[in-house]
């Protein structure tokens, strides 16, 4: 039988063992806060759940970004912790003082705080006490008038596509002048300056969520509290419950499309789009086998110049067709690290000033191709950013940026009928309903989800838009948890 001082040579060499490895996790989750902060800058809670595949996601990204997280966060402070043991072996061990030994449990708890700050953690649980609901203000978009002859639509995602691009007081040069050119006022188009990112948004689905269904994207862990048998599935359903823009084209009988570069199923964007009226998701995955194929960056996908080309023939042919539609684009050139690609023939000092100018150039050939066509004869055009930029850590203008005070999204509007837009500063929640007017429906009050349209004259009073900032504020932050758990759980 193993003696005594066997046994405890074996709980002390254990209790070193697990010494080092709370130290181990220590460090991986303080990189793993240094990594999120340099990589993304301030994110929430809800932005990092629903683009890991916990509640509605897929992976992380990319490959890039998971080798990044793997050696970052996991090897190096694993590879640094084992070399410190080894250190510590061959030099002697440290004294036994109770202090000392407390040093690895109070260096994990230390780290795993600084982890759930810069995770938005601390925000979370504040918003998680209030009682405070969107539903009384939530109204299902219902349309009440149709037009007798239905215009089409063509929705352009620009990511993080911001209005401060095009001041050259603060980039040194008018970033969207190709944009610009496509959409310029003379000829008819309005440039909105007064679009805001909606709080508690900031990313590319949440962008797509609070403009397709009007109300703000929280996630199914959000609303039904943390279940460890569920994280790391994939929802068979996304916001099932909630109706939005696509639901009400599918209703009036339109045929919608979505055309993007990225991987059509990170962060569940494929299973939004299909489960809210979309009738083809055209992504990554179908242009690999394609002529642009050479044109695939490591990082995202297909550059956008190649994006918008396959747009351009997917509206040939919707145009062609019997059934009025809705074609909807997502660029992606623009999101950190930037896109750069050999038919981009602008070369910046800072990458991510020639990713814009030639994102925009794109943009701006789509469009005219279809003015040439013809088709905004009855085309409604809608072209906007999904959020403001990032500013992280290593993000391209972080500093110009983070000083300006008050910061917009980029929407520009063309309808054939002309329009006039009725309020100066709105959110995405009111992106929805502003959609369905300008294209002819008509709404009770002009309101869905939370919003209500800004290109008609529309009473505010008793919508979420009535009440003050910090109401409005406070109301978005909140959980709304019963009207989310009929949105998330609703049978499809």
């Amino acid at each position: 039988m193993p003696s005594d001082k066997h046994n405890h040579h074996v709980l002390r060499a254990l209790r070193r063992w697990a010494n080092w490895t709370l130290l181990a996790l220590a460090l991986m989750f303080v990189a793993l806060a240094v990594w999120i902060r340099v990589r993304f800058g301030d994110v929430s809670f809800d932005q990092i759940v629903t683009n890991l595949p916990i509640g509605a996601g897929k992976g992380i990204g990319n490959n890039t970004l998971a080798i990044e997280v793997a050696v970052w966060c996991i090897v190096v402070p694993v590879a640094f912790v084992v070399l410190l043991a080894l250190t510590a072996r061959r030099f002697g061990r440290i004294g036994a003082r109770r202090p000392v030994k407390l040093i690895p449990a109070v260096s994990l708890v230390a780290g795993f705080s600084v982890f759930l700050a810069v995770a938005g953690v601390p925000e979370f649980a504040m918003a998680q006490l209030s009682e405070t609901s969107i539903a009384p203000y939530y109204v299902a978009p219902s349309v009440t008038s149709a037009p007798a002859k239905p215009r089409n639509l063509i929705t352009i995602y620009l990511e993080s596509g911001e209005n401060t691009y095009g001041d050259e007081a603060v980039m040194g040069e008018n970033l969207l002048a190709n944009l610009d050119a496509a959409t310029d006022p003379g000829d008819g188009w309005i440039d909105y300056q007064g679009l805001n990112q909606y709080e508690g948004g900031g990313w590319t689905m949440a962008g797509l969520v609070g403009t397709q269904c009007g109300v703000p994207l929280k996630s199914l862990i959000a609303t039904e509290g943390l279940d460890f048998n569920k994280l790391g599935e994939e929802v068979a359903h996304y916001l099932p419950g909630a109706t939005c823009l696509g639901d009400v084209l599918a209703g009036q009988g339109y045929r919608s499309v979505f055309v993007g570069g990225a991987d059509d199923d990170f962060a569940g964007k494929k299973t939004f789009l299909t489960d809210h009226g979309y009738d083809q998701v055209l992504g990554l995955s179908d242009w690999k086998g394609s002529d642009s194929a050479d044109y695939i960056s490591e990082e995202w996908g297909l550059a956008d110049s190649h994006t918008l080309k396959h747009a351009a023939d997917v509206l040939d042919k919707l145009h062609a067709g019997s059934q009025p539609f809705s074609l909807t684009v997502l660029t992606l050139d623009t999101h950190e690290p930037p896109g750069i690609f050999p038919d981009c023939d602008y070369r910046e000092s800072v990458p991510m000033a020639t990713a814009i100018q030639c994102s925009m150039k794109a943009v701006g050939t789509f469009l005219r191709h279809a003015e040439r066509a013809g088709y905004l004869d009855d085309t409604a055009v809608v072209v906007m950013g999904d959020h403001v930029k990032g500013t992280g850590d290593q993000d391209a203008f972080r500093d110009v940026l983070r000083a300006q005070e008050h910061r917009t999204i980029i929407f520009r509007l063309w309808s054939p009928d002309g329009l006039s837009i009725t309020r100066e500063s709105v959110d995405q929640l009111s992106v929805l309903p502003t959609t369905l007017e300008l294209l002819g429906f008509g709404l009770d009050g002009g309101r869905a989800g939370v919003g209500v349209s800004f290109v008609g004259d529309h009473d505010l009073t008793g919508t979420a838009l009535a009440l003050s900032d910090q109401e409005y504020r406070t109301l978005l932050k909140a959980p709304s948890t019963e009207i989310y758990q009929q949105f998330w759980n609703a049978d499809h």
